[in-house]
């Protein structure tokens, strides 16, 4: 194989330890070669952040390239304090960058990043969209073009919305909409200079799409990430199996995919994990199909499954109000119990279709289910068998309660 992969679970990983995925950089490569803003579009768990940390490594000769991770904040000024963050390292531009704020000035590169932090919100109060723009004319105006990567940002714009708990607020709307109508306008400001690339762990479009924000992202190009294909996931198995030493032939191989259903690279990496600790407890390094399936129940569908999986769970109570988070969560029950959520079944468990539309659309965007011939199903059959398990001894399915 030529190469020592590394069964590292939940980090983002580049260079050597960055499997498959050429024709996406490719393809990722070119559109901002072309100048375009890019919306990074995946379920989580996919590479996300990996992709965009790969193509970084391999444009950097020709980019500024800085990631602003948003995961924390909670304020627009926090997207502001972070960029400021990411551009101290590149000596071209901290001097610059500190000379935004002024009451910083040449002590920006000296300052440990937890002071900076707090001098840099006291430098931001109340004009955050001011220093904002006057930090990306200097990126603009740096002799490389510059690449931001954004990411975490619906997870930003999600908790501006919800100000107040799990609904959203006409404050937490204008406040959303400030943020957002700012990064499309300096988009389009610095057209060709700039490239913004933003992406997160919950999907932007149905966050927008409930706060009717919709079209405040229509300047940047979708970029849907699939999940591996089998021939890739096997590639990537078998050259880990290589590097650990560990024999795992051809029929156990194809077991693990067909148990997983769905090749989220994350899930690949952990089912492998969870295989060779087995065969290491047993003190044979080899792996049956026997073996596959023995681990499939006891560990991917246990509590170490469970542990890795409840973000599932998580992810929908950021996106959706609690009332509405308990009706998804009866969709994807019943889609588990029952195998096949069907339209009467939906519609007995959401009775207002707009909420149902909303919903399916959400369910369907972050990669928990797709449409097929005899309803909605699971896109993943790890994450169905684990809902079943978790979720399907306290569900009654709508056959059960003599509705259908």
């Amino acid at each position: 194989m030529g190469r020592k992969l590394k069964r590292e679970v939940g980090n983002w990983v580049s260079g050597d330890r960055f499997w498959g995925r050429e024709s996406d950089i490719a393809s990722f490569t070119q559109f901002l070669d072309e100048g375009a803003h890019v919306l990074l579009i995946a379920p989580r768990r996919m590479g996300k952040t990996s992709l965009m940390r790969e193509v970084a490594r391999r444009i950097e000769p020709r980019f500024t390239c800085l990631f602003v991770d948003l995961e924390r904040g909670s304020t627009a000024a926090d997207a502001i304090v972070e960029l400021s963050l990411a551009a101290r390292p590149h000596a071209n531009l901290g001097e610059r960058i500190g000379d935004v704020f002024r009451s910083i000035g040449s002590r920006f590169h000296e300052i440990q990043v937890d002071e900076l932090k707090i001098k840099l919100h006291d430098a931001l109060a109340g004009d955050w969209q001011t220093k904002g723009d006057r930090m990306l004319g200097v990126l603009a105006d740096h002799d490389r073009g510059a690449v931001i990567f954004i990411d975490e940002l619906p997870i930003l714009i999600n908790r501006l919305l919800r100000t107040e708990g799990s609904r959203i607020t006409p404050a937490g709307r204008a406040a959303a909409d400030q943020l957002v109508s700012w990064l499309r306008a300096a988009a389009q400001r610095h057209q060709g200079h700039i490239r913004f690339v933003a992406s997160g762990s919950i999907g932007l479009a149905p966050v927008l799409r409930q706060a009717g924000l919709s079209a405040t992202m229509n300047g940047f190009t979708p970029f849907d990430l699939d999940p591996w294909d089998w021939d890739t996931a096997r590639g990537c198995l078998l050259a880990l199996a290589s590097n650990y030493e560990l024999e795992l032939p051809a029929p156990a191989v194809s077991r693990i995919l067909a148990r997983l259903g769905f090749c989220v690279p994350h899930h690949v990496q952990m089912f492998f994990s969870h295989v060779y600790e087995d065969a290491r407890r047993r003190g044979a390094l080899v792996c049956t199909v026997s073996d596959v399936d023995r681990v499939y129940e006891e560990r991917m569908l246990g509590s170490r499954g469970h542990a890795e999986l409840d973000h599932m769970v998580e992810r929908l109570r950021l996106v959706l109000d609690a009332e509405r988070a308990e009706l998804a969560f009866g969709l994807l029950s019943e889609t588990a119990v029952a195998e096949a959520l069907t339209p009467s079944s939906a519609r007995m468990i959401v009775k207002e279709p707009a909420v149902l539309r909303e919903l399916l659309g959400v369910l369907e965007h972050d990669g928990y289910l797709r449409l097929e011939d005899d309803g909605y199903r699971f896109v993943s059959g790890l994450v169905g068998d684990w809902w079943r398990k978790r979720f399907g001894f306290e569900h009654v399915s709508v056959e059960q309660r003599g509705y259908a």
